[in-house]
């Protein structure tokens, strides 16, 4: 029969206009946040070869390398700068509105799914995925494709078969979670009616295949992961668990859509009730149509079945990681079915939702620092190269990545010592035995001023750094960066 000339074209112009519009979002500012933690990172390792880029990254990170080398191709298309390094992820992240609109397009009508898909291209959270240097992007494109590569290769198309191991592969190259979106596209098959499917010796190939092909990583990878939840298990107590469950678990519900913009359930302030606010739009725009579809959706039960667990199971990482929105691309895939059912049956309620998400924006692109940890390192390393400038010795006090943060940014007329970050390429110890606030202590001793250049992330603050010498200024650079001036007159 032959197709309708509109319907050909919507079948095009659809998954363009939600790449094209995506992309403009995420090429817009790219550069206008300060890097963070992880970023530098990821910058440090620009610098050497590829394969010293794979070595370090196995020494030092519990991730596979492969979405390093994404990143290196980054720097090399686009440069080094912040605008730069986030080239390839904001491609990626545009293009992975394509494979989501293609796989929701199979279960509902066409104009629902572009409307649903169209929250991807303009929602806070994917927009910042695509303006990190980092590779949860790059996971997000790579699982995306995954599952609609999976649902067609289920229904028999045999190209589609044909790429799900590579796919696959290097999706599991890029992060260790891509193992949700592994176990999801399989067990998709089971969704499908068997007359509407691959025969169970095909599946069972396929996954033969794709063990055989990935067993010569696994053991790096459950070497890279164990220390990991080592260092994760330090502290995960029962106390720690119940504050996850009942914190951290709606607030990354809620930064599905609102992303970091979203603040902490558990540090809400109420002098202004905007974050609140924000927070509880949020969750609600992803709740509501999510137990709505599962529930009284028009998809077959085993179906919904499959996109509850996708939704569900993700959250189950709280007993022993404490993951963010940006970990958890893979709940997008239920989130976009809901809104895409949604607009079938209450399009004004899908549209408010977007309204409100374009809305957002706003506010994130008024950021200067990276939405889920504010630290603006750009203009922290430009003060204190003014002012510790023949006046005393700065001292980074920000983990693995302290050092390669101000080497970045520093114009290098200052020297500094990164306390746990002059190595940040070799194997991490995961539980550290030394107290960086004691080597402060020690340099003011010796009569040199410091100036103390603090990722907060737990631990003393401020004056309580070094609570023996009197604070001559404190300066923030954002709600997790502090510059503490010390100086070397009589200890208290």
């Amino acid at each position: 029969m032959k197709v309708p000339l509109n319907s050909r074209s919507r079948a095009v112009a659809f998954p363009l206009a939600l790449f094209f519009l995506a992309l403009v979002l995420r090429i817009l500012l790219s550069g206008a946040k300060s890097l963070w933690g992880d970023e530098f990172y990821a910058a440090g390792l620009m610098n050497g070869s590829f394969a010293e880029l794979v070595r370090s990254s196995f020494q030092g990170s519990p991730h596979p390398p492969l979405a390093f080398l994404g990143l290196k191709i980054s720097a090399l298309l686009f440069g080094v700068s912040e605008a730069g390094l986030r080239g390839v992820p904001a491609l990626l992240t545009s293009l992975a509105v394509v494979p989501l609109f293609l796989f929701v397009k199979s279960r509902t009508s066409e104009l629902s799914s572009f409307i649903a898909c169209l929250l991807w291209a303009v929602s806070p959270y994917s927009v910042s995925l695509g303006q990190e240097a980092w590779l949860y992007g790059i996971l997000a494109f790579a699982g995306f494709t995954f599952i609609w590569l999976s649902d067609l290769a289920w229904r028999g198309n045999r190209k589609a078969a044909l790429f799900l191991v590579p796919v696959g592969l290097l999706g599991m190259l890029v992060q260790h979670l891509f193992f949700l979106f592994l176990s999801a596209g399989f067990l998709l098959y089971f969704t499908l009616d068997k007359g509407k499917r691959v025969s169970i010796k095909s599946f069972f190939l396929q996954a033969l295949i794709m063990a055989l092909v990935y067993l010569p990583f696994l053991f790096p990878a459950l070497e890279q992961a164990g220390l990991r939840s080592e260092r994760v298990g330090y502290s995960t107590t029962s106390g720690v668990i119940l504050h996850r469950f009942l914190f951290r678990v709606p607030t990354v519900t809620a930064r599905l859509i609102a992303g970091g913009i979203a603040g902490e359930l558990s540090l809400w302030s109420f002098r202004s009730p905007v974050t609140p606010a924000i927070f509880l739009v949020s969750l609600l725009s992803v709740v509501i149509p999510v137990v709505v579809f599962l529930f009284r959706g028009s998809s077959e039960l085993k179906f919904r079945i499959w996109a509850g667990g996708l939704f569900i199971v993700p959250l189950l990482l709280f007993f022993k990681e404490d993951p963010t929105a940006r970990h958890l691309s893979i709940m997008w895939l239920p989130l976009a079915m809901a809104m895409a059912h949604l607009a079938e049956r209450h399009r004004p309620a899908v549209l408010l939702v977007l309204l409100t998400t374009v809305i957002l924006l706003l506010p994130y692109y008024r950021l200067d620092t990276f939405p889920y940890h504010r630290s603006n390192w750009r203009r922290a390393v430009a003060f204190t190269e003014i002012e510790s400038e023949n006046r005393g010795q700065v001292v980074i006090l920000a983990g693995q990545n302290g050092g390669l943060a101000w080497d970045y940014y520093s114009s290098g007329r200052v020297d500094r010592i990164a306390l746990g970050g002059e190595t940040p390429y070799e194997v991490q110890a995961t539980r550290s035995t030394w107290d960086p606030a004691s080597a402060v202590d020690s340099l003011l001793e010796s009569g040199t001023e410091v100036f103390v250049v603090h990722d907060i992330w737990g631990g003393a603050s401020g004056e309580n750094i070094a609570p023996r010498w009197p604070m001559i200024s404190r300066r923030e650079f954002g709600p997790h960066l502090e510059v503490v001036h010390f100086g070397t007159g009589n200890s208290q």
